[in-house]
């Protein structure tokens, strides 16, 4: 049998990354720390649910939590996550992921193949 160099831990961390709503949380996370309730009001998702989103990023090692108060706080793990002004990249040593922060009225290669 091949030795592939695919685990569980890539599996859940590709996992965490393959919806939509996780992917949105993680560009909020890029711009900042926030609570549950902040993310709520800015992705239009109830508390369950981004709840829930959170927990798979967390059990991924993407985010952390750190409790101040009543409110948790979720950040990026620093150890995995590093921002430039227009990129974010998450490397977890056995995958890693980079993303491209679109700037304002910027339209994706996809949208332009679409007009044409």
């Amino acid at each position: 049998m091949a030795n592939f160099p695919f685990n569980n831990r890539c599996s859940r961390f590709l996992k965490a990354l393959s919806d939509l709503n996780r992917l949105k949380i993680l560009e909020l996370l890029f711009k900042g720390d926030l609570c549950v309730s902040d993310m709520v009001k800015v992705l239009k998702v109830d508390q369950p649910k981004v709840s829930h989103h959170l927990a798979i990023l967390k059990r991924a090692g993407i985010i952390l939590d750190n409790r101040q108060g009543r409110k948790i706080i979720y950040s990026l793990h620093p150890a995995l996550c590093k921002k430039t002004r227009f990129t974010g990249k998450i490397d977890a040593g056995y995958c890693s992921v980079e993303f491209r922060f679109r700037q304002a009225g910027e339209s994706t290669r996809l949208e332009e193949a679409a007009t044409e």
